[in-house]
């Protein structure tokens, strides 16, 4: 413990060791105060890497709501490096995150949200139903509660870039340089095991909603209703239990769609867990079973996070969770080429989920990925068209080995296709009704969105602290919900009549040709499945206008044949899967197939269920619900339009009022075309994507035709819905209070008017290029920082030379324990970089580096008590990220935060006139609310004044830190997270 000069009295002491944070107040007895420093007691030692420390209540926080705006809660992120340090894991990285854990809760009952343990039904209703800080425009940024800011200080930042010290540029210069064919070779063969996933989830899925439906289908009609629906809820229950019991027991990190965490990941967020291969297993299993089941949610959230999963696993070679090694493709094992193979495998998700491989590309460039270079671009575009071409090649042979057609890539052989079979020519007054649309579905999504953000809220409090079953019983529920209303809502519906019948054998309806007229009323499309309210019929059942002379040979008709001489609307929606549902509205030229009753109790049926079931502990995405709602606004729009043009009397000659037939030039009004138009929109207005959401509906309907209405409806719908709410994956980062940077800043003013210092983190922990050995320990053992300017004596001061990363520290000081000696001591960049195979060689390493902090053996017959080894000096200098990036205090806030979200980085040292560090930036400093802060604090001129906890051969010695008008709450030190593997 340090001493203040000449006193003998304690520099700081502790005062509380209730959290993983200890707060140390300056010297004076007494209750701590707004400017005390926050750090680790000196003789505590951190917890061993398997405990999982909770989410902090708050308790080590200022309650004064006036302290809020002065909280400086830096990530302890004074450096990092890689994955950040091994040395130090305080929390365990499994059962963090789940796409509805909200507040950072977990699956398994997290402790996000509120500080309390326990929560229930008045607390989850106080959730759901206030205001809260989900209704906020997409231009003002998120406000965080105290407990929130706690939560966001749980997550460390990935330094994509290798630090550039001597021995690394010692390592890349033995590296050979100019050889890319390899990351070609593994783009193409990430893209083929894509497309393999893809297929098998689909076919997993098809065969799963199959026997559902069709066992139930005739159950209903060969016995009673209380049969099929006894077998429907048993089916789909136990599919339901399946799912959550993987997500809950297994890999809870599989919950959700997986999109927002992957989302954070390619922004620079360490995400436990995420892509690593059991989490895959999981999320293939419960996305299979989840859809199956029959809720309203969709593979292709999942695809996305399995893509990039695949990705990033293929690249780097070898996998922590089997502890396989192959030895192939080192060069790749870096953050940055994981990365980039990650977002590759998101985009190739997106193209075999929508056979949309120029969407995939467009998707990652537009939504998710926050670094993006020229070359990755034409590689991903590759991986996309591999991945496409695999998962079609692979639905071809399936369709061969009944049709022999190996190869024909039609609309059956795609993985996911809602072609149209009509092309409609456009009109530029069909811009009007998709102006209509796209402001309709605007709402609806900020009316979704809120409500899916105010579930996850209420789940989070009402599960907090609740065993695990508690969250399995959730999904069950509303799966039994679900499937109950599904088959009681169609009772209440007539039976539609029909002239189509289905051949015994075949499963395409044929419809007589009776004119238009007849034909147009109440047709249905073929290769569009039926509901049907009639049962099996004989030869004699043939409508006598098949077969006016009793043969039964003018159609070809012989055998038994199904004759459904009516239909249900709404059955037809309810008893087929999402993507069914999607097609029947899709279809072109059935303008009254399904009449305003089914299509708005279609409508909020799966708007709700859809809202309630995202989250949830299943894994599960929502592009299939949200273009299902969509598509029934954009056809009761259609819909309008038909009836109004049937009030005039208006309509194509011999087909009934309202409806125009090619080659009318108002055939364009077809409710089938303002389905596709809705679905782009409500999908647009809950996502916000634009450039990707149009290509995407293009290539998965095949319709070129009404793209520009299509794009008028998609912008209005995401202007509206930023007037009132963020994004939905946005939204779910910030109830989980994860640290994302978005691409563009919003703020209260212009940011190029506010200087860097107002936003950055000071007093910063320096070293210098030679110390103490001991003094080097003392700096890791009373910090959790991840890095340290490493700054050199002049006249003027020590100036910044560059920066060190703890890691790297770490290992020195390990290696020098090992040798007896910090005499020429060489770690090579291979060894400072090395990543663990094996669990338990990690947990052994980290084992070594808290014995050397703490003084103890590293093993039974090794004692390191020679006192002369910490008076040696280290040497740093070969070790010294010299192109740490530096900007003076006066650089403008904008340009750092376009450099540090541009280049990816994990710090940015704030220096002065004369290089000597002033403060550091990083990732916390940078969100939002900090930002908002800032502004605040340069418009009364608050500078956080720099201190330096310097080595210099003697000890360690500490200030207290000022502000010049604004006092400030030093900066809660935290420790890093054990990387992920996959």
């Amino acid at each position: 413990m340090a001493e203040g000069a000449g006193t003998g009295q304690p520099l700081f002491r502790l005062i509380s060791s209730e959290d993983d944070v200890n707060l140390v107040s300056d010297g004076q007895a007494g209750t701590p105060r707004v400017g005390d420093r926050l750090l680790q007691a000196p003789g505590q030692a951190p917890p061993d890497i398997t405990v999982a420390v909770p989410y902090g209540n708050g308790s080590h926080l200022p309650t004064n709501s006036s302290h809020l705006g002065d909280l400086r809660d830096s990530e302890s992120e004074h450096g990092g490096g890689g994955g950040g340090s091994r040395s130090g894991m305080w929390r365990s990285s499994s059962a963090v995150f789940s796409s509805g854990g909200g507040g950072g809760g977990s699956v398994s009952g997290g402790t996000g949200g509120s500080g309390r343990v326990g929560g229930g039904w008045r607390a989850a209703l106080h959730k759901l139903f206030s205001r809260g800080h989900d209704v906020e425009a997409a231009g003002v940024n998120h406000t965080y509660t105290t407990e929130e800011r706690a939560q966001l200080k749980q997550f460390q930042s990935i330094d994509y870039l290798a630090p550039s010290s001597r021995v690394y540029r010692q390592w890349l210069a033995a590296q050979p340089w100019g050889r890319y064919w390899d990351r070609w070779l593994m783009m193409a063969l990430s893209g083929m095991a894509v497309g393999l996933v893809g297929f098998f989830l689909h076919f997993v899925i098809h065969i799963l909603s199959a026997t559902k439906y069709h066992v139930t289908r005739w159950l209903l009609a060969h016995t009673h209703v209380v049969i099929g629906w006894m077998f429907n809820i048993s089916f789909s229950l136990a599919l339901v239990y399946a799912s959550t019991w993987l997500v809950i027991n297994v890999a809870p990190e599989a919950a959700g769609a997986g999109v927002a965490e992957i989302t954070a990941y390619l922004n620079g967020c360490f995400m436990p867990k995420i892509l690593n291969v059991k989490t895959f297993a999981v999320k293939f299993l419960s996305a299979a079973t989840a859809v199956g089941s029959g809720l309203p949610v969709g593979p292709e959230g999942p695809m996305i996070h399995m893509g990039a999963a695949v990705g990033a696993g293929i690249s780097q070679g070898h996998s922590t969770t089997l502890g396989i090694d192959t030895g192939l493709f080192r060069h790749f094992q870096n953050p940055k080429d994981k990365r980039d193979f990650a977002t590759a495998g998101a985009a190739m998700g997106v193209a075999v989920a929508f056979s949309a491989p120029i969407g995939g590309l467009l998707f990652v460039l537009e939504e998710i990925a926050s670094f993006w270079q020229q070359s990755l671009g034409w590689q991903i575009f590759f991986a996309c068209m591999m991945a496409v071409l695999t998962a079609d090649t692979l639905r071809s042979a399936q369709a061969a080995l009944g049709e022999g057609q190996f190869g024909l890539f039609d609309k059956e052989s795609s993985t996911v296709f809602f072609e149209v079979q009509t092309q409609l020519t456009n009109h530029v007054l069909m811009v009007l009704p998709a102006a209509a649309i796209g402001i309709i579905c605007g709402l609806c999504a900020i009316l979704f969105t809120i409500l899916n953000l105010k579930v996850v809220r209420a789940r989070a409090e009402f599960f907090r602290g609740k065993p695990a079953k508690w969250r399995m019983a959730e999904p069950c529920l509303l799966i039994i919900i679900f499937v109950t209303l599904g088959m009681i809502l169609p009772l209440f519906f007539p039976c539609t009549p029909t002239q189509c019948v289905i051949i015994q054998g075949e499963t395409k309806p044929l419809c007589p040709d009776l004119g238009p007229s007849e034909v147009i009323e109440r047709i249905v499309e073929q290769s569009t499945e039926l509901y049907t309210c009639s049962r099996t019929a004989r030869d004699s059942e043939v409508p006598p206008e098949w077969d006016p002379d009793g043969g039964g040979t003018e159609h070809g008709i012989t055998g038994n044949i199904t004759v459904p001489r009516s239909y249900n609307e709404l059955a037809t929606l309810m008893s087929v899967t999402g993507e069914d549902a999607i097609r029947h509205l899709f279809s072109r030229g059935t303008h009254v197939e399904f009449g305003y009753s089914a299509l708005l109790i279609m409508l909020v049926f799966y708007f709700l269920g859809a809202a309630w079931t995202a989250g949830s502990a299943i894994s599960s995405g929502v592009f299939v619900p949200m273009l299902l709602i969509g598509a029934c606004i954009g056809r009761l729009v259609g819909l309008v339009g038909v009836t109004i043009a049937a009030a005039r009397g208006l309509g194509s000659h011999g087909a009934p009022a309202g409806v125009f037939l090619p080659p009318s030039p108002w055939a364009w009004i077809d409710p089938g075309a303002f389905a596709l138009i809705g679905a782009g929109a409500f999908m647009g207005g809950v996502t916000r994507m634009t450039l990707a959401l149009a290509v995407i509906i293009m290539e998965m309907s095949n319709d070129v035709r009404i793209l520009l209405p299509t794009m008028v409806a998609i912008m209005l719908a995401k202007f509206v819905a930023d007037s009132a709410s963020h994004s939905l994956y946005h939204g779910l980062l910030e109830v989980k209070c994860v640290p994302f940077l978005p691409k563009e800043p919003a703020s209260l003013m212009s940011l190029d008017l506010v200087d860097v210092r107002y936003a950055m983190h000071a007093p910063v922990v320096t070293l210098r290029e030679q110390m103490r050995l001991g003094d080097v320990r003392d700096v890791l053992r009373k910090t959790r920082h991840n890095g340290f300017p490493v700054v050199r004596d002049t006249p003027q001061g020590g100036v910044c030379v560059g920066l060190v990363v703890r890691d790297h520290l770490m290992k020195l000081l390990v290696e020098a324990v090992k040798r007896g000696t910090c005499q020429h001591l060489e770690v090579p960049f291979t060894e400072l970089n090395r990543q663990f195979v094996d669990a338990s060689a990690l947990e052994s390493e980290a084992a070594q580096q808290m014995a050397v902090l703490e003084g103890r053996p590293l093993t039974p017959s090794h004692f390191p008590n020679d006192p002369t080894l910490w008076d040696e000096t280290l040497d740093l200098t070969a070790y010294i990220n010299t192109s740490a990036i530096r900007v003076p205090e006066s650089y403008t806030l904008e340009r750092a935060y376009i450099l540090f979200s541009t280049m990816g980085l994990r710090h940015l040292v704030v220096v002065d006139e004369h290089n000597r560090v002033r403060g550091m930036v990083t990732r916390k400093d940078l969100l939002g609310y900090r930002l908002d802060e800032a502004v605040k604090r340069a418009r009364v001129g608050a500078v956080p004044q720099t201190l330096g906890v310097t080595g210099s051969g003697g000890g360690i010695s500490l200030e207290s830190p000022r502000t010049a008008e604004t006092p400030q709450l030093g900066p809660l030190l935290q420790s890093d997270a054990t990387p992920d593997r996959f």
